[in-house]
């Protein structure tokens, strides 16, 4: 189920990449097509996932809370007679002085979006020469808003380059960066190559499922539902085609339709995988949201 997987799974492999970055005010982790590395045609689409998050502040605010519970437990040691009043104060003093203060760092303001900081860097790694790739700020998720970059705040964004588009970037390889208060983020490579799809491949689930995707988060509703009628008139029991199908007819305000076929995927999850299998909590929390629209809830 690779869509399901992008949107539940995604962000706790942000997270673990993000482990492996230096402490700075700002953290970004850039994607591209799910990974590192997109191999494309000129006529296929791209998605570049952007997680923003602090990781000192998070460090810090989960230093601070240990220091809490360490002292949680001194209190319960003290009010047991566990522990000599002297040790008590000792430690207390120790752990006040080590806690950390957390500082957020603020991105776009209340008539920006914080997204207005990001700015795109595209290299081709032939000549090193830059040049600007037509990438375009996705509708989903939303993104309005300043970002709070503290203890707590994580913020996604999702840009694409539409299939049209690609067709504007020569064949050739570009190492892609965004930049948030010139900080880089990792480099992903974008490797394109000459000419258009064969016929196979343009009908192969994964470019179809793919094109979907960006028309989700286009908020295109009908060129959503298109691509998943073509994944599932290969094969109705996919779950991937259901998913996607029942997201593009939400983005048609087609609840009832979208019900049913939240309520099909879930039939076919317990078929394929058995009984005691779990399916996804995305596809019953969307079947919850659709009952809300329907007034069923």
């Amino acid at each position: 189920m690779k869509k399901i997987v992008k949107y539940y799974f995604y962000l706790a492999a942000f997270i673990r990449s993000g482990l492996k970055m230096q402490a700075q005010s700002v953290n970004t982790i850039l994607n591209i097509n799910e990974g590192n590395e997109a191999n494309i045609y000129q006529d296929e689409c791209v998605l570049l996932d952007i997680a923003v998050f602090n990781k000192k502040a998070q460090s810090d605010k989960l230093w601070n809370m240990a220091g809490s519970e360490r002292m949680d437990e001194l209190n319960e040691l003290l009010k047991q007679g566990k522990i000599k009043q002297e040790d008590y104060d000792r430690e207390q003093t120790s752990i006040k002085n080590s806690r950390r203060k957390t500082t957020a760092t603020e991105l776009g303001s209340g008539n920006s979006s914080w997204t207005s900081a990001i700015n795109w860097k595209a290299m081709n790694t032939a000549n090193r020469d830059n040049i600007q790739l037509p990438v375009t700020l996705m509708k989903k998720p939303a993104t309005g808003g300043k970002a709070v970059l503290d203890g707590d705040g994580y913020y996604l964004a999702c840009y694409g380059i539409s299939p049209e588009d690609m067709k504007s970037v020569p064949p050739g390889i570009y190492a892609i960066e965004c930049l948030i208060n010139n900080i880089p983020s990792n480099t992903v490579l974008l490797k394109v190559k000459g000419g258009l799809m064969d016929k196979m491949k343009a009908a192969s689930d994964s470019v179809l499922l793919r094109a979907g995707i960006f028309y989700w988060h286009a908020e295109n509703g009908d060129r959503t539902v298109a691509y998943a009628d073509r994944i599932l008139a290969k094969n109705p029991s996919s779950l991937d085609g259901l998913s996607l199908k029942g997201d593009g007819l939400v983005l048609q305000k087609s609840f009832l339709p979208a019900l049913e076929t939240y309520k099909k995927a879930v039939k076919e999850y317990y078929k394929q995988n058995g009984v005691g299998s779990e399916p996804p909590e995305y596809l019953f929390s969307m079947i919850t949201f659709v009952k809300k629209e329907l007034g069923q809830e």
